[in-house]
């Protein structure tokens, strides 16, 4: 092939997106052949290209559909996981999670976050009442902060939540951060360019034992790369197929 085409999902862009173009130009020294960034502005754009793609860096739900669409997991970061932060309304007096039992609760329920919530509950033995969909995660915290609705509780994707300014979170009363490590980001790889796939791999794992490898890394906020297990993409399909 003459060029590889690399996509990031938009979360991971969303600043400082130069970061991803030393890590294409990191590929291409290493692998011997083009690697081009293709910047996409939304997921929109996003989930129009990934396919066409040869190297995509995706969140847990469009890497699972890649998978299902012949690409192939070749790697993921060792110390970064998919998780959700639990918020009130300032008006509830010492909130926790337990707080969270039989309660209205305020999430995007299309995004697999919430699916990550309601798992870190079921694991304490928490069950809320209903859930209440907004179309964005700033949407629920405006949703939680005004109480447009009855829940005073929610959840908002930990990515998103930690690029908020103060001034928006301190909107809401923080509780929690989940630590169920279960849902990751992966890099998965086009079947149309398997032929890559060893040297890929080999690059990816030994990137933090070069130097310049390993500033690229610390750019990322990733200590290193590892391959995923089968049993980690189980948990995650079965994660994805909680009703």
């Amino acid at each position: 092939m003459d060029k590889l085409n690399l996509m990031v999902c938009p979360h991971d862009t969303a600043k400082k997106p130069d970061r991803w173009f030393r890590f294409a130009q990191y590929l291409s020294q290493n692998l011997d052949q083009t690697v081009h960034f293709e910047l996409a502005m939304d997921f929109q754009e996003f989930h129009q290209k990934m396919n066409d793609a040869d190297i995509v860096y995706g969140n847990p739900a469009d890497t699972m559909n890649l998978l299902k669409n012949n690409f192939i997991s070749v790697a993921r970061p060792s110390n970064l996981y998919d998780e959700v932060v639990f918020i009130a309304n300032h008006d509830l007096d010492n909130p926790s999670l337990e707080s969270f039992q039989e309660s209205n609760l305020v999430s995007v329920t299309s995004m697999l976050a919430t699916k990550i919530g309601l798992d870190a509950l079921e694991t304490q033995g928490i069950k809320p009442a209903e859930l209440i969909d907004k179309s964005t995660w700033l949407a629920v915290i405006k949703a939680i902060a005004n109480k447009e609705t009855d829940a005073m509780l929610g959840f908002v994707y930990k990515d998103t939540y930690e690029q908020l300014g103060e001034a928006t979170k301190s909107l809401v009363k923080y509780i929690a951060t989940s630590e169920q490590k279960k849902a990751f980001h992966q890099l998965v790889l086009s079947s149309k360019a398997i032929q890559i796939q060893k040297k890929l791999a080999s690059t990816l794992l030994e990137m933090d034992q070069n130097s310049k490898g390993k500033d690229i890394l610390d750019e990322l906020n990733i200590e290193q790369w590892m391959i995923p297990r089968e049993s980690e993409i189980d948990t995650i399909k079965q994660i994805i197929a909680k009703k």
